[in-house]
């Protein structure tokens, strides 16, 4: 904790300066006990704009955006100018500490999209936010805006100064020759081709068949191009001999993969499936997956769980009745005798879980489904996108999943076989265990192509296990830190990470020490 006071003629003010977590500091202003809680963002230039009209222009347009925002929070632009440095940053004042670190995200967000991706913005550790005030600013300065932001007026904006320099950083290291060298033979003993180098564009990134079965993720915010690169990917693929199965949440990837001969499209809602997805076969081979599976996704307590699996026993003794699994399940659920209070109230409320999978709420009729035989060089979209409940497109894509890989166990199903699982987020999470695959899959010949713009929800065993990362912009400080705990970054690619343009992306491999930059790009 830091402190000082502020000697007047009849009164003193003292400040204390505390961290309150990695990125946010509290200043405690006495006499009166007041706290404000404060972060800083560090803003730095990429690239030099030469018509410094547009720069005034994108300063006070973001000045004016900051002026119309909540009223929970103030905002002060600082500009420091020593023999050592220049430095720009905007500090974000509340009396909220969890609307600082909400408004720095939003903040940051907001200054690369008004400046195009021109100008990074970064949040400061509370480390440097304490140098920033300490050192930047002088005391009497910073309470006095504190102080203002107490009694607070709004003001007129346009008397605020419009200037604020902001100083440009390279954007990436220049490779020398040898690494470029390095690079080519890397790249050339890949097949997959999807881009190419950002800074020569002579080099194509390709991926080999160890890249694909050591798991891909891309990972990316909306709109950063992720999708564009794993239909590209997969098409890829598929040309190159895998069959390929795309896990579709949105419903997108049969417009990203228009024009292509190999694309199978599968839907249950419109009557066809996958032919791995077979629910019966399953209860019969490997129930407690599939009890595991609806554990999981439904939410089941212990007593439901056994409820399920007694009634999954009886349904796998069950063959040639044309009647859908579930509703099966339901009816033996119904029907099973009643030997205590707690099995009536558990029973029922398993009953509760399972009807949105029934015949009855989905329109499916599972035994009468048109079911597609997995091959080499074809991409199956399975299209869940017109499930309406999150938990049932969780639950046929984890059953699905499944299938396919106790398939692959037993050598029936074409390999080698990609699974793409778009939204990866909302099925490879920690509470499902279908995600311990990815660490086991490699050796039956499968590979996950793992897509996300929540990084930071997956299972930590899915970023983990996959070898292979090709990352587009994140804006998300969580979902930045997600990326970073798996792999080594100099700090200016770090830096980067949030200013990436749509299909630029860093890739980062086994073979390479450091990541580098790409341009996505179907050749």
């Amino acid at each position: 904790m830091d402190s000082c006071s502020c000697l007047g003629s009849r009164r003193s003010i003292a400040l204390f300066i505390e961290r309150v977590n990695d990125n946010v500091v509290a200043l405690n202003i006495l006499p009166g006990n007041h706290i404000i809680y404060t972060s800083t963002l560090e803003l730095s230039m990429i690239q030099r704009v030469e018509d410094n009209t547009i720069l005034s222009t994108l300063t006070l347009e973001f000045i004016q955006t900051l002026s119309s925002r909540s009223r929970a929070s103030s905002y002060i632009i600082l500009t420091c100018i020593e023999p050592s440095q220049l430095a720009t940053y905007i500090a974000i004042l509340s009396s909220d500490v969890d609307n600082v670190k909400k408004e720095s995200e939003i903040i940051c967000s907001l200054v690369t999209t008004l400046s195009q991706g021109n100008i990074l913005c970064r949040i400061n550790s509370a480390d440097n936010t304490l140098k920033i005030v300490l050192q930047c600013l002088n005391i009497s300065s910073i309470i006095d805006k504190v102080l203002q932001r107490l009694k607070r007026s709004r003001g007129d904006i346009s008397t605020i100064p419009i200037p604020h320099p902001v100083p440009i950083v390279p954007r990436f290291r220049t490779l020398n020759a040898d690494e470029y060298k390095y690079l080519l033979e890397v790249f050339d003993k890949g097949r997959i081709r999807i881009g190419h180098l950002y800074s020569n564009p002579n080099i194509a990134i390709a991926l080999s068949d160890d890249h694909i079965l050591r798991h891909i993720a891309i990972v990316g915010s909306t709109g950063s191009g992720k999708s564009t690169t794993t239909s590209i990917l997969v098409r890829e693929a598929a040309a190159n001999g895998y069959a390929v199965v795309v896990v579709d949440w949105h419903g997108e990837y049969m417009s990203l993969l228009n024009g292509s001969n190999s694309v199978v499209y599968t839907n249950p809602i419109r009557g066809i499936i996958p032919e791995p997805l077979d629910i019966e076969e399953m209860i019969r081979i490997e129930p407690l997956a599939f009890i595991e599976i609806l554990e999981s996704a439904l939410d089941l307590t212990p007593a439901q769980a056994h409820i399920l699996e007694d009634a999954v026993n009886i349904a796998s003794q069950r063959r040639g009745v044309a009647i859908d699994v579930i509703d099966t399940l339901i009816e033996i659920i119904e029907n099973s005798p009643t030997t205590a209070r707690w099995f009536t109230e558990s029973r029922e409320a398993l009953i509760r879980k399972l009807k949105p999978l029934s015949t009855n709420y989905l329109k499916i009729k599972w035994h009468s489904l048109k079911k597609v035989t997995i091959d080499k060089n074809k991409i199956y979209i399975f299209d869940i996108s017109e499930i309406p409940n999150v938990r049932i497109k969780k639950i046929f894509s984890s059953l699905l999943i499944r299938s396919i890989a106790l398939k692959a166990q037993y050598n029936n199903i074409e390999k080698p076989l990609i699974i793409a699982v778009d939204e990866a987020h909302n099925i490879l999470s920690t509470d499902n265990p279908i995600s311990n695959l990815v660490a086991e899959v490699r050796k039956w010949g499968i590979g996950f192509v793992v897509v996300s713009q929540a990084p930071s929800m997956l299972a930590p065993v899915v970023l983990k296990n996959t070898n292979t990362k090709i990352i587009h912009t994140i804006k998300s400080s969580s979902d930045i830190d997600a990326v970073l705990s798996t792999i080594i970054l100099r700090n200016e690619y770090k830096k980067a990470i949030s200013s990436l343009k749509p299909g630029e992306a860093l890739i980062t491999i086994p073979e390479l020490v450091e990541p580098v930059l790409m341009k996505v790009s179907r050749l």
